[in-house]
């Protein structure tokens, strides 16, 4: 079992959703001869949602992981939710901050990597107060969901133009760096 699918899950379920966790866990389930710890010690929480998430917790913190893979599944995850309807863009907003809230606290994140999705609920509050335009908060969002771009405070608080890099423009810059 990949940690990163545990950490997945975690973050997933401590936000209320089960989506995918029951077949992901039963596939270990049919596959797994003999059944490993992890697979055997989730197979006897059952329902109960608190032993789930203690016992994907303690698995994931017993060796690292790719923070990175997690969080852009993460960021797939809502991105897929919102484009099929399923969530709002006030619900995705929420989910983001609650995922971001569920890795840990903020002010402890070692790395930006949480940080679009805790702030996007701080850049959304500043669109509705009309502190920031709806515009400039838009592109910040569709930019992180869609193609994971990190939100430029920046284009934000408009110091810089808002452009949203290619893929074309993207394997250019890729072949600069050599």
């Amino acid at each position: 079992m990949k940690r990163e699918d545990a950490y997945y899950f975690k973050i997933l379920l401590m936000s209320g959703f089960s989506d995918g966790y029951d077949q992901w866990l039963n596939g270990y389930l049919e596959t797994e001869d003999p059944l490993s710890d992890i697979v055997l010690e989730l197979s006897f929480c059952g329902s109960d949602l608190d032993k789930t998430i203690s016992c994907l917790h303690n698995y994931c913190m017993k060796q690292s992981f790719d923070e990175n893979a997690v969080c852009d599944r993460l960021r797939l995850f809502l991105k897929e939710a919102y484009h099929s309807k399923r969530l709002s863009k006030a619900e995705t907003i929420s989910c983001m901050y609650r995922f971001a809230n569920s890795h840990g606290d903020p002010g402890d994140f070692d790395n930006r990597l949480w940080d679009d999705m805790f702030y996007m609920d701080y850049y959304h509050s500043l669109a509705k107060d009309g502190i920031i335009p709806w515009d400039r908060f838009d592109f910040a969002f569709s930019s992180y969901l869609d193609d994971g771009i990190t939100i430029d405070s920046g284009v934000i608080w408009n110091l810089k133009k808002q452009t949203k890099k290619s893929f074309f423009s993207k394997i250019i810059s890729l072949f600069n760096k050599k």
